[in-house]
């Protein structure tokens, strides 16, 4: 599909790519050197620039899929700089700099925005073309996603790999969907995680859609089932298909068995632990990051309804549960509220400010929250439910909780793939709240910008330190 064809596409990209590239340049002029973990990613490239691709930082954890990019894109830049640049300008694009690594990522941004838009589409074809496209505008803007485009990190490309291979998967073009994957896990490893997911969406959804004699149930036990019977009689047209999908987990696995940890590097710090709060910080932040969504009046109204009803129909039913779901919650937030020396060692993340005024105020702060991640999980949960299959909903879950549970430190940048796939496969929003949504994100995204840009601090030391996620 062309530029021309799409509708509202062209419109977009005019916006996007100038605001980038804005941004970009801010960072350039105000915030010029690697910041915070680009001192490992930057020179890291800048040895693969030299062709030195035997010389690896033992501190660095992930894959080498961000260095190869950056080399490739800056040798790329390079060459049309010699060609295009008067000599003046020439210094601009020579020696893999910092600036020009970083502008990496809005080559990826741009695409991701692209991708965004055409998996959301696919996934609901009945929406108009111009929703498709604010959705778009809505992850590319997410506050996550929207500030790592000027530094040299993996989350940009992590999440435009992840998404070219579910758009190629969702096209049946399976192959290179697999190839799209490896580059994935190449960027982050936990991709892993969301292949699988991209593999499992295709499966049930060929499965659930086959033809059968059988009524499929809108039950989760019965469409398990159903799926289980209808994978074996598809076996071997399934793996036909997915074979080169399913090759990318699998090594990744062999890999890890191998390698005795999923990191490459500093595996001491990033030790799997059982965080079992981290799906109920990930439902809290997701549904408070949509909260025009899920806090709408209306929706509250109907909760509200619903509780009411149960407890008058059904009042011994309903309390036992409802006891039940605040025992387990205040369990996991008793036994599972897990602080990594990361966290509290490092007054540059809001999450810092987060976990000390709002987490650990009080010994009863951590307990307060439980009424919202029970409403949070719920409403998070019913959102993808009333668009998707309970299967693939469940499926989601799954992958969510595997993304995050091993992980000990609580970084809210874990959150923004996991965050894109619930707002590209939940029911639409209205248009109204489309448009709250994009604009708290884009006011969001000028507040953190600027203190980071123009509120730095001192540490003792006398270096400089900014306010990052």
């Amino acid at each position: 599909m062309t530029l021309s064809t799409m509708n509202g596409m062209p419109a977009s990209l005019t916006v996007l790519c100038p605001l980038l590239l804005a941004v970009a340049w801010a960072f350039y002029a105000y915030a010029p050197e690697p910041y915070m973990d680009e001192p490992f990613h930057v020179p890291q490239t800048q040895r693969y620039c030299s062709g030195l691709f035997y010389l690896w930082d033992p501190k660095i954890t992930t894959f080498p899929g961000l260095y190869i990019f950056g080399t490739a894109h800056a040798r790329a830049l390079q060459l049309l700089g010699s060609v295009c640049l008067p000599d003046q300008y020439l210094p601009l694009v020579q020696g893999c700099n910092t600036a020009l690594l970083r502008s990496s990522n809005l080559v990826l941004g741009v695409l991701c925005f692209v991708l965004l838009r055409n998996v959301y589409q696919l996934l609901h074809p009945m929406v108009t073309s111009a929703f498709c496209t604010e959705m778009a505008w809505l992850v590319v803007l997410f506050p996550l996603h929207f500030f790592f485009h000027f530094l040299y990190y993996t989350d940009v490309g992590s999440l435009t790999f992840v998404m070219a291979s579910y758009l190629a998967c969702l096209k049946h073009r399976y192959q290179v969907s697999a190839l799209l994957a490896g580059w994935a896990v190449l960027f982050r490893q936990t991709n892993a995680v969301w292949v699988c997911f991209i593999i499992g969406m295709s499966v049930l959804k060929r499965c659930l859609k086959a033809k059968s004699d059988k009524p499929i149930s809108e039950a989760l036990p019965q469409q398990l089932m159903f799926s289980v019977e209808r994978v074996w009689h598809l076996k071997w047209v399934l793996l036909a298909d997915l074979w080169g999908l399913i090759l990318v987990p699998l090594i990744f696995a062999a890999f890890v068995v191998w390698n005795g940890s999923i990191v490459l590097g500093d595996k001491a710090a990033h030790t799997p632990v059982k965080h079992l709060m981290q799906p109920l910080y990930f439902v809290l932040f997701t549904a408070i990051a949509l909260g025009p969504f899920h806090f709408s009046p209306a929706r509250l109204h109907q909760a509200l309804i619903g509780l009411q009803q149960a407890l008058r129909w059904q009042p011994l039913q309903t309390s036992a549960k409802l006891l039940s779901v605040t025992a387990i919650l205040g369990l996991l937030v008793n036994k599972f509220t897990m602080v990594h020396p990361y966290l509290v060692a490092d007054n540059r993340h809001y999450t810092f400010y987060i976990w000390k005024d709002i987490l650990t105020r009080s010994p009863a702060a951590r307990y307060a929250l439980i009424p919202l991640y029970a409403y949070s999980g719920r409403s998070v949960w019913n959102s993808v439910k009333a668009q998707q299959l309970r299967s693939c909903a469940l499926l989601m879950t799954l992958c969510t909780a595997v993304t995050l549970v091993p992980a000990w430190l609580i970084e809210f940048r874990y959150f923004t793939i996991p965050f894109a796939m619930v707002a590209l496969h939940m029911q639409p929003a209205s248009a109204s709240q489309l448009k709250l949504i994009i604009a708290a994100y884009a006011l969001t995204n000028a507040a953190t910008v600027y203190i980071f840009l123009f509120r730095p601090f001192q540490w003792p030391d006398h270096s400089i330190a900014r306010f990052i996620w």
